[in-house]
């Protein structure tokens, strides 16, 4: 009589395979499993990973600093067109600059200021139209990245002009809130505070420092917020959950002040020698650009992997699968052929030889 078997169903997974014993789940695995936020921080760093993070932090920096030189001339050829309606603010710059610059450089400084005042239609025309492209392609890359963490197309969505009348919205929009971002930590860090205290009767108290820095750095924290949640709302050509877009928010904006605070010291230790005076604004700039970025890539990647932006987010079809058949002729041993055509052969011949005795 055969053995009857029968699986246990208590060892039987999911798949209906029985297994002696359950796989051990790594530690990694137990973490997630038992931390929600470590599980969404490994699923948002997947994300930022598999779909080149690294590589649009890179790419939106240098469209970042290619986009610096022309906004400069604008504001140089502002500055110029100011100047030149207000002579007697003109005197007292270039009184400052001669008696603050030694010799000929005071000259050389108020001769290009001259320089500047006489061409600023051609500055201003031509840093215009420079921003204007060089500002677009910089608006076109970082939503094409911020696009890339939410698994979608940035070219999706309207013609080619609404499109760029978009991005142009969102740039303006965007340099505002950097501008208002950086203006306050620089107001923070510098004296100005102080004085306005004074100003207004303060003279001094217990911890009066410690209360402006933490005054600044609240305020600092409060305009980063209004960055992030501009980016992570308008950037991507898709509805963001509100709760999962402030919540990457705040976090974009306690860590965008913890560098802006670190940028302070990157370029006030860069300025102290000859050589960083140099190349160290710029070196100092750049290293700068590149973690805000960064942060801004994790930022949108973490509001894209929440449980509710995955729930609503709409997943793609997977490619059609192609199924090519393809046919094989088998040959056997070497000189088979020859024996099956004598074969065949032999065996027509006999039947030729049949049907000839037959008549």
């Amino acid at each position: 009589m055969a053995t009857k078997t029968q699986p246990d169903d208590k060892k039987t997974d999911d798949h209906g395979i029985e297994r002696a014993r359950e796989d051990d789940p790594g530690v990694v695995d137990k973490v997630r499993d038992k931390a929600p936020v470590v599980d969404h921080a490994m699923r948002m760093q997947n994300r930022f990973a598999s779909e080149g993070g690294n590589q649009f932090s890179a790419g939106i920096t240098y469209f970042s600093v290619l986009a610096l030189f022309p906004l400069a001339m604008l504001v140089f050829a502002t500055l110029a067109t100011i100047l030149a309606n207000r002579p007697d603010l003109l005197t007292q710059v270039q009184d400052q600059i001669s008696g603050g610059m030694p010799g000929e450089i005071g000259n050389l400084v108020n001769t290009i200021i001259d320089q500047a005042i006489a061409q600023r239609g051609a500055v201003f025309g031509v840093g215009a139209l420079t921003a204007l492209w060089s500002g677009l392609g910089w608006m076109t890359n970082l939503r094409a990245g911020v696009s890339a963490m939410w698994k979608m197309d940035p070219n999706e969505g309207g013609n080619f002009v609404v499109k760029k009348l978009r991005d142009l919205v969102a740039l303006i929009g965007l340099l505002l809130a950097l501008i208002l971002a950086f203006g306050v930590t620089a107001i923070g860090s510098s004296g100005l505070t102080r004085d306005v205290l004074e100003w207004l009767g303060v003279d001094g108290f217990p911890g009066m420092g410690f209360v402006i820095f933490l005054a600044g750095l609240i305020i600092g924290v409060l305009a980063n917020f209004l960055v992030m949640l501009w980016i992570v709302f308008m950037l991507p050509r898709t509805k963001v959950p509100r709760r999962s877009g402030i919540q990457a928010a705040v976090i974009g904006a306690v860590v965008f002040e913890a560098i802006k605070q670190l940028s302070t010291v990157i370029f006030s230790s860069a300025l102290n020698n000859p050589a960083g005076a140099i190349f160290g604004p710029v070196i100092g700039l750049m290293i700068a650009l590149y973690l805000i970025w960064r942060v801004v890539m994790y930022v949108v990647a973490w509001s894209a992997t929440t449980e509710e932006s995955l729930e609503v987010t709409p997943s793609k079809a997977p490619d059609p699968a192609i199924i090519r058949v393809r046919h094989e002729v088998r040959e056997g041993p070497k000189g088979s052929s020859a024996l099956g055509a004598g074969a065949a052969l032999g065996a027509l011949g006999a039947g030729l030889f049949a049907w000839l005795r037959r008549k």
